[in-house]
C-alpha cells in the first residue's frame, strides 16, 4: 500500500518551511521508502517556494529518493482551492491520497495510523470531525482540510467540486466528505489531536490569494462556520447533502499545464 500526501501552495512557503521538514521526518520509514510520497504543487506561488524546495539540503534525501515531488502550475492568478487540490491529487501515484494543507503538521506516526485504517477498511474516508468545536481554535484551526481516501474513490466522486459555488473560501472539503457519505464510504474521524496541529495564523491569510469580492464577507463566512454556532454549520451540511454526488460531471478535473522542474 502506498500513501500520497497532496499539498498545494500559493504564497504560503513560509508555512511549508515549518511543516514539510517535520512531516517528512515524522512519517517516512526509510526501510520502505516506496510506501509514501509527498507531492507539493506550486500553484504559481509568488514567493521563494520553488527555489527553497529544490535546493534545501535538508530536503535533498527525500527529493533524491522520489519521496518528495514538486510540480508547478504556471499562469494561475488566484488560488482556486478545488482546482489546485484536484491538480495535486492527479499527480498522486499512491493507492490512497490524503490532502495535506501547507500549514498542517501530520504528527509522528500518522502514516502508520492511516495504513492501519485502510488495511481494515479500504473504502473508508478519514477526516476531521466538522462538529468538534475544539478543532476550530488555536493549535487545530485549519485542520479541516485533512481528508484521506482511496485514489479510486476520489476519482469516482469526481474529486473536489470546481464549480462556481466553491469560489473563494467555500468548504469544498466538507462537500467532498458529504458526497463520500452518500456514496456509502465509511467515515472515520481523526480523534488524536496530535495529528491535527497547525501553524497558527489569522483568517486573512486563509483568503489572501483567493478569488473574492469582499474580504469582510469572506472572513465572516469563516467565522460563521467555525463550530461555535451550530445553526449555520447545520444549514451548510444540509445544503451539501442534496448536492450532486459526483462533482464536475462531464468535465476534466484539475485541468491545466503542469511542469516538473529539473
Amino acid at each position: 500500500m502506498k500513501l500520497s500526501y497532496c499539498t498545494t501552495c500559493m504564497g504560503r512557503a513560509h508555512h511549508l518551511k515549518q511543516t514539510l521538514p517535520r512531516n517528512l521526518a515524522d512519517n517516512v520509514d526509510w526501510s520502505r521508502p516506496d510506501a509514501v510520497e509527498f507531492i507539493v504543487l506550486d500553484y504559481s506561488s509568488p514567493d521563494d517556494l520553488l527555489e527553497w524546495i529544490t535546493t534545501d539540503p535538508q530536503l535533498a534525501p527525500y527529493r533524491d529518493a522520489g519521496i518528495l515531488r514538486i510540480a508547478q502550475a504556471p499562469g494561475q492568478d488566484k488560488f482556486r482551492h478545488s482546482h489546485a487540490k484536484n491538480m495535486a491529487h492527479a499527480l498522486a501515484t499512491g493507492d490512497y491520497v490524503c490532502n495535506l494543507d501547507a500549514d498542517n503538521y501530520l504528527g509522528a506516526g500518522f502514516t502508520s495510523y492511516l495504513r492501519s485504517i485502510f488495511l481494515r477498511r479500504p473504502n473508508a474516508i478519514v477526516a476531521t470531525n466538522r462538529f468538534d468545536a475544539r478543532l476550530n481554535a488555536g493549535l487545530y484551526k485549519g485542520s479541516m482540510g485533512r481528508i484521506a481516501l482511496s485514489r479510486t474513490n476520489f476519482h469516482l466522486l469526481g474529486g473536489y467540486d470546481e464549480s462556481a459555488r466553491f469560489k473563494g473560501w467555500s468548504g469544498e472539503d466538507t462537500d467532498l466528505i458529504m458526497r463520500a457519505f452518500r456514496a456509502f464510504l465509511r467515515p472515520v474521524w481523526i480523534r488524536n489531536r496530535d495529528y491535527l496541529r497547525v501553524v497558527m495564523h489569522d483568517d486573512m491569510e486563509r483568503v489572501r490569494n483567493t478569488d473574492f469580492v469582499d474580504a469582510d464577507a469572506e472572513l465572516a463566512r469563516i467565522a460563521a462556520l467555525d463550530g461555535s454556532n451550530m445553526r449555520p454549520l447545520l444549514r451548510y451540511v444540509l445544503n451539501r447533502a442534496v448536492a450532486p454526488r459526483v462533482a464536475n460531471r462531464g468535465a476534466p478535473i484539475g485541468s491545466g499545464a503542469v511542469r516538473f522542474p529539473s
